[in-house]
């Protein structure tokens, strides 16, 4: 059977006469790259020219979304805007003195970015077997075997090394904090969470500690801090919850331990979004006085969390899938809420 396909190969890809000129078989340009294993070389001795590096910018097109994709975007987004709030919160001059420690904001930025984005990395090549198992998981690069395990080790490793090398110029506390956050994620909650559904409260610890490094880097370390931590800490919480609830299933199949799905879960999910609703609107109004911020901070603080609060409570009433996904989109809408009333608390 293999010789009839190289024969076969080997007559489609003979070259056509059309008139005076000749053209490649038909199927020359699939029968260069199958047959070659995507590698690029003597099989290309049929394509016109300019035709091998058509062929071959796709494929190095789809290997860099792919290391994109290890940082986890979306995550490392989230990341970035925590700790910004942080920063603009700390700064004793707020919003006003951005422009004064620009610099020390963008390397604080920088180093955060490339800590989170090799965080994502090592957290892909640490469950490529388990994403495999999910539907919502199996295209991820590593594993749907665009790049292979190695190859995100190697660039989680790099990506972490600069941004660790980065924020040794910002501060060292804001380093150890960098540092902790890898190791909570990878080393500890990575592994937990095979083990047992409780172990999103330790999960959300690293997702808030760049919100405090944030602060640090702005004023060190005080008491703010510690506010600004519980807040992002609470945040995380609904986002969590929400997921969970959503792909339940998928968690299931893979192996992951997950709430229950009957109504005791169902009432477990709703009363824990309740209090880390309600917990959210604490936080916010005590972080608002210990900064003594502006009525605008307090109030929209406490606007946001009335507003997750009332979608906890809608789902709370109507366990679904819609609801939990309005939890989720609650979820954004707080935390991009927080960052732009960051840079007015201080006015």
């Amino acid at each position: 059977m293999g010789a009839c396909w190289h024969a076969h190969c080997a007559r489609a890809a003979a070259p056509r006469r059309m008139g005076c000129l000749e053209f490649p078989g038909s199927c020359s340009r699939s029968v260069a790259w199958d047959c070659g294993h995507g590698h690029l070389g003597n099989q290309h001795r049929h394509l016109l020219p300019g035709m091998a590096m058509a062929v071959a910018r796709p494929a190095a097109t789809r290997k860099l979304k792919a290391y994109y994709e290890l940082t986890k975007p979306g995550i490392t987004l989230a990341v970035a805007l925590s700790m910004a709030a942080g920063y603009l919160l700390g700064l004793p001059e707020g919003i006003r003195g951005v422009g004064q420690h620009g610099g020390h904001f963008l390397l604080t930025l920088l180093g955060t970015v490339l800590v989170s984005g090799g965080s994502g990395a090592l957290n892909h090549f640490a469950e490529w077997t388990t994403d495999q198992l999910m539907p919502r998981t199996r295209r991820r690069p590593i594993a749907s075997g665009l790049l292979s395990p190695r190859q995100g080790l190697a660039w989680g490793i790099v990506l972490c090394t600069a941004g660790l090398a980065v924020l040794l110029f910002v501060d060292f506390l804001v380093l150890l904090l960098a540092t902790l956050t890898v190791v909570l994620y990878i080393v500890v909650y990575t592994p937990m969470k095979r083990r047992s559904a409780t172990a999103l409260y330790l999960g959300a610890v690293p997702g808030a500690l760049p919100a405090a490094g944030g602060w640090i880097a702005a004023s060190g370390p005080d008491w703010g801090a510690l506010l600004v931590f519980a807040v992002l800490y609470l945040w995380q919480l609904p986002h969590f919850l929400a997921l969970a609830w959503l792909y339940r299933k998928d968690y299931e199949q893979a192996g992951f331990p997950v709430l229950s799905l009957g109504e005791l879960g169902k009432q477990r999910v709703g009363r824990q979004l309740v209090l880390a609703s309600v917990g959210l609107g604490i936080a916010g109004g005590v972080l608002g006085a210990y900064l003594r911020a502006s009525l605008l901070f307090i109030l929209g603080s406490l606007f946001l969390a009335a507003l997750l609060l009332g979608l906890a409570l809608w789902f709370v009433r109507n366990p679904s899938f819609t609801t939990a996904r309005q939890v989720l989109h609650g979820a954004y809408v707080y935390l991009f809420g927080f960052v732009a009333l960051s840079g007015v608390a201080r006015l």
